[in-house]
């Protein structure tokens, strides 16, 4: 079993207790437990590594997170996206802007979403990644959030930004959608289609500059194919099918075994026919819930049953002692 870990390094490694000893001390543990993969926010908050895009970090995490990983055999994808991965953009404009509705209370984060129908956005990711890549010597990319926000707002709150509007007075003949037009099936279709082709045309870029480089570019991406991914522009299945993805991780995770498997049953089927590993999301903790860790084994076990011979546990920080043994026996017999 190949084993990923989605990990949040500033919290697993506060202050006082960053040092590379340190790093290497929960590093050895992972990889004893049969952790291979190890898939860190840097951007998240504040970054924790150098960029001549983002000044100088507080913490040059990642410099030490690199220099272990070697030294362990472990590879370090770092995680860049948009939504609450991508790091702060200063100008008020290049966000998602949700089309208002009198009396209506949004969520705080709809406001605050990188939209990638700005190019500039997707340059600085770009510049970003690059950089990143070739000063530390990464693994390869990973993707989160690269996407439209959540449906919940999304499906009644489409993005009425400046390009938005420009791209849709192509295809709709207006700048705003209305009620009615929300509730035509073509239009819808066409909504979904435009915002495919920004989230995919950072996609592509991405892609670039990890072929220019011999890097994978992976993603972590939405579980629920056609409620949340497809609307909000991440056609996940169909990138893997054009081979935009070197690996893929459904954010598969819930407590609920039989609502995983199905999770996991509708994954394997969208990827038949494409050339992507499928790395199964398993939520040691997550929004969803917590799992034992005796039942976080049994979703492992199930992955085995099926063939499916790799996973990514959100998130590192959760594991624990008795997770870790039982995880090292697992990925020893398996």
């Amino acid at each position: 079993m190949q084993l990923a870990v989605w990990a949040h390094p500033a919290r697993e490694f506060p202050e006082g207790k960053d040092s590379v000893d340190d790093v290497k001390a929960w590093l050895d543990k992972l990889r004893e437990a049969g952790v291979t993969r190890y898939i860190p926010f840097v951007t998240s908050g504040s970054p924790v590594f150098e960029s001549a895009v983002l000044g100088p970090p507080q913490r040059d995490l990642l410099a030490t997170l690199m220099q272990v990983a070697r030294k362990i055999g472990m590879e370090v994808h770092p995680i860049v996206g948009l939504g609450g991965v991508s790091p702060g953009f200063g100008e008020d404009e290049g966000y998602y802007v949700p089309l208002a509705k009198a009396g209506e209370e949004l969520p705080s984060w709809s406001g605050r979403w990188v939209d990638p129908a700005w190019e500039e956005n997707v340059e600085v990711i770009c510049n970003i990644s690059e950089q990143m890549l070739d000063n530390y010597g990464c693994d390869g990319l990973h993707m989160d959030a690269v996407r439209y926000p959540n449906t919940a707002v999304l499906d009644d709150h489409p993005c009425v930004c400046e390009r938005c509007r420009a791209a849709r007075m192509k295809w709709l003949g207006k700048e705003v959608p209305d009620e009615a037009d929300l509730a035509r099936p073509g239009v819808v279709a066409l909504e979904i289609r435009m915002r495919e082709g920004f989230v995919r045309g950072l996609t592509e870029r991405l892609r670039r500059i990890c072929d220019a480089r011999d890097l994978p570019l992976s993603l972590a991406a939405r579980a629920r194919y056609l409620k949340d991914a497809v609307p909000e522009g991440q056609d996940w299945a169909q990138w893997c099918r054009d081979g935009l993805l070197d690996f893929v991780c459904p954010m598969s995770y819930n407590p609920c075994l039989d609502r995983f498997q199905r999770f996991v049953e509708q994954h394997t089927r969208l990827l038949e026919g494409a050339d992507t590993p499928l790395y199964a999301g398993v939520g040691r903790k997550s929004s969803l819930g917590t799992l034992s860790p005796q039942d976080m084994m049994q979703q492992f076990e199930y992955l085995c049953e099926r063939g499916i011979g790799a996973a990514c546990i959100f998130s590192a920080g959760a594991l624990e002692d008795e997770d870790l043994r039982l995880l090292k026996d697992f990925t020893t017999h398996n």
